[in-house]
């Protein structure tokens, strides 16, 4: 039998987390079983295992797929930071509200732990990314922040994953969530020191 090399170990995780975001958008997380993902996979119920010990296991690889590529897409945008930020804001609300999506199954597996340690990990996580992406605003001028950039990553944070909450919990908050963008847009400009008026396109 060939050695399985870690390149295709991990490529095959990847195929298989991607393959099972399909269903945690479709089911949820509360409901979706290894079954459904070895089904939408393709795959035999060892090899899902030999990857995966549980469902948890799968989400959680399915979440860090999903914040890699936001924060790679950020990273990867030629516009200028402001326009950068602008974008990476409106996908994040054009992905609470499209359906299927993975909100539901965030906001069942958020409300279903019971050891904060995955918060605590992804909250570090993803305010180190922001602060990093807000500071390289400031060094090129376009931010002059009232604040420090950590506690704006923070109320940016905040916004968002309120959002996620309330959307997935109320049917009819998806109703107001462009005016909550409009307003969450305003105050951030405000508080970067941004006049909206004066962004020009900067290529790469």
């Amino acid at each position: 039998m060939p050695k399985v090399t870690a390149a295709y170990r991990r490529k095959k995780q990847l195929e298989i987390a991607i393959a099972a975001k399909e269903v945690f958008e479709r089911k949820g997380y509360t409901y979706t079983s290894m079954n459904d993902i070895m089904l939408e996979a393709n795959i035999a119920r060892g090899t899902l295992y030999s990857y995966f010990d549980s469902i948890e296991q799968v989400f959680l690889e399915v979440l860090a797929i999903v914040d890699n590529l936001s924060f790679t897409a950020i990273e990867e945008d030629c516009n200028m930071f402001i326009e950068r930020l602008d974008n990476f804001v409106h996908k994040e609300i054009v992905n609470l509200l499209r359906q299927p999506s993975l909100v539901q199954a965030r906001a069942e597996y958020f409300f279903s732990l019971e050891d904060p340690t995955f918060f605590e990990q992804r909250y570090k996580r993803t305010i180190e990314g922001i602060t990093s992406f807000l500071q390289k605003g400031v060094e090129s001028g376009e931010f002059t922040p009232q604040k420090s950039v950590r506690s704006i990553a923070r109320f940016m944070l905040s916004f968002v994953d309120g959002l996620m909450l309330n959307t997935s919990q109320l049917r009819e908050f998806s109703n107001f969530v462009n005016d909550q963008l409009e307003i969450f847009h305003s105050s951030l400009y405000y508080i970067l020191g941004v006049d909206k008026e004066t962004k020009t396109r900067n290529g790469c």
